[in-house]
């Protein structure tokens, strides 16, 4: 565990060594951008978050029974953003009221980003609507 963790940290120093300003000021326009998104509907944003996070777990489910596939890469970005998930000791510790689910819904968000184009075939194939889980 220690090694992976020393591997995480490892590219992180290198992506921020490859930054520049002028990739900070785009990130905080996209993150401005998102904000602003959010917050007109955040109830919306989490309620397809947490649709997704069903869909994810249906579908390694699905992989784990070998009634479905699709790439080991999304397996194990789904298993590996429940098992944050369910981890309380993690980033931010879940037990902390008010903000103990924030990096969780963080690691969720970003597996599911990683894995859009997966999600939205196993959506499609069960004739779910997409829209309905913001994977239009």
């Amino acid at each position: 565990m220690k090694e992976m963790e020393e591997g995480v940290f490892l590219r992180l120093q290198n992506i921020m060594k490859k930054m520049k300003e002028t990739d900070l000021d785009a990130i905080l326009d996209d993150a401005r951008n998102k904000i602003a998104e959010i917050s007109k509907n955040p109830s919306k944003h989490l309620g397809e978050l947490i649709l997704q996070a069903q869909l994810a777990y249906d579908m390694l489910h699905c992989y784990l029974k070998k009634e479905c596939k699709f790439p080991w890469k999304s397996a194990a970005a789904i298993a590996a953003a429940l098992l944050y998930f369910i981890n309380p000791f993690d980033i931010i510790p879940d037990f902390i009221p008010g903000i103990g689910y924030i990096d969780d819904l963080a690691a969720l968000g970003i597996a599911f980003k990683l894995i859009r184009d997966d999600l939205r075939k196993y959506a499609e194939e069960r004739n779910i609507d997409l829209k309905d889980y913001g994977l239009e």
